[in-house]
């Protein structure tokens, strides 16, 4: 799609995809691509989630994935290590596996 891009972030052993364009969260092929796990933690924050975390949340409902949010506040100031124990705190809550799936809804703190 013309209104779409993907960027590929290299890391020292793997890389992982970056979309950005519009309606990404309406994508069935997309996520059943990249979500290949029966669960997923979304970390976004409180910016982005009233505007995109239901739609992504419906949609892996829909194809049958356990999705668990976790919203952060927003700004720089919270690019810290107390922020990432919140999100090692999710994942212990929730029980999650090895396999699990992260994804940053929203870019700035959320991707970094």
């Amino acid at each position: 799609m013309a209104n779409r891009r993907q960027l590929a972030v290299q890391l020292a052993n793997h890389e992982y995809p970056i979309y950005i364009g519009s309606n990404l969260l309406a994508d069935a092929d997309l996520l059943s691509r990249h979500v290949q796990a029966d669960q997923v933690l979304i970390v976004t924050n409180d910016t982005v989630a009233p505007l995109y975390l239901d739609p992504l949340l419906c949609l892996l409902k829909e194809h049958g994935i356990k999705a668990f949010p976790i919203i952060l506040p927003d700004g720089e100031s919270y690019k810290n290590q107390e922020t990432l124990n919140l999100i090692y705190d999710a994942l212990l809550k929730e029980k999650c596996e090895r396999t699990v799936t992260l994804i940053a809804l929203g870019g700035g703190v959320i991707g970094d």
